[in-house]
């Protein structure tokens, strides 16, 4: 089994437990309430430790992506111009776009339909490299290639294009590698670093003069990075044809596997769809309280 091929099956290992988690948080009208009440659609949108209206409000017609946005519609799709709200440009963007819109019908749920993309290749989704600011928040150190994902956004910019990442530290230790789980990120000595049992990236030094980066921690914990492109991306680091034969390859060796696999994922599922059933009709305090023991035990 080649290293890519593992590392996507490790990935896919964790798809039925996401779908089980945000079909019960958009069953139960308490937990869907909750997340609006939390998210800023329908807001201006907003940051952690980065003013993106302003710097959005600068573009005559901004182009935004939500990579890796999940269901919980985080980021706002208004910015202030001139002193008013105005709607905004926004692809809200994730590999299970199929099976989240899904679920936008089954409970008839008033949103944008997401649209299918992997952050991995994004560039070959959006290749123009028009795109004015691509927000990735808690989403990064879930995908399968996190450090690919990078390089492939910050091509999918324009010049002077913002790459947004905001995550939780060193995630993947703190949920002991399981699911979608296999990254952590952190800082070190201002260096936006993420690392695994088996490897360790340095991403400034990786983004050489085609992009600056700032890094900070927010008071929260949240590891803050704002990367902005300032030339091209060199062609010898984004996808090369070895690559995409490796992909080919890794397809067809999942795909006679299949009807065992199928049947392993939909088993999966219906195991977390009726944890989470329970789970998501607590209390915020008592799924905190439940998540705590686990880790404990």
């Amino acid at each position: 089994m080649t290293n890519n091929e593992n590392t996507i099956k490790k990935w896919m290992k964790g798809i039925p437990y996401e779908l089980a988690f945000w079909n019960n948080v958009y069953r139960w009208k308490r937990t869907f309430n909750g997340m609006m009440n939390w998210s800023h659609y329908g807001k201006e949108i907003e940051l952690e430790l980065f003013n993106a209206s302003l710097f959005l409000s600068s573009q005559p017609s901004p182009k935004i992506i939500d990579l890796g946005c999940g269901m919980s519609y985080a980021t706002g799709n208004m910015i202030t111009r001139n002193g008013t709200l105005e709607p905004i440009d926004i692809h809200y963007i994730d590999p299970l776009a199929t099976n989240f819109n899904q679920i936008l019908k089954r409970y008839h749920r008033q949103l944008p339909m997401i649209e299918f993309g992997m952050m991995e290749y994004i560039s070959a989704f959006y290749p123009n490299h028009d795109t004015d600011l691509i927000i990735i928040q808690n989403a990064l150190d879930h995908s399968a290639e996190p450090v690919k994902g990078i390089l492939e956004a910050i091509d999918a910019l324009r010049i002077n294009g913002i790459l947004y990442l905001n995550h939780h530290p060193n995630e993947a230790e703190k949920e002991q590698y399981k699911g979608f789980h296999q990254y952590n990120i952190t800082i070190e000595k201002d260096h936006l670093i993420i690392w695994n049992k088996e490897n360790h990236w340095d991403i400034n030094n990786m983004l050489g003069t085609f992009a600056s980066i700032k890094t900070c921690q927010h008071d929260n914990g949240h590891i803050i990075a704002v990367i902005t492109k300032k030339e091209d991306v060199p062609t010898n680091m984004l996808t090369e044809k070895a690559d995409i034969r490796n992909l080919s390859g890794v397809l067809i060796n999942l795909s006679q596997q299949h009807i065992g696999r199928a049947i392993c994922q939909k088993t999966n599922y219906w195991f977390y769809n009726i944890i989470q059933f329970f789970v998501q009709s607590l209390s915020w305090d008592t799924k905190m309280e439940l998540k705590r023991i686990i880790k404990q035990a």
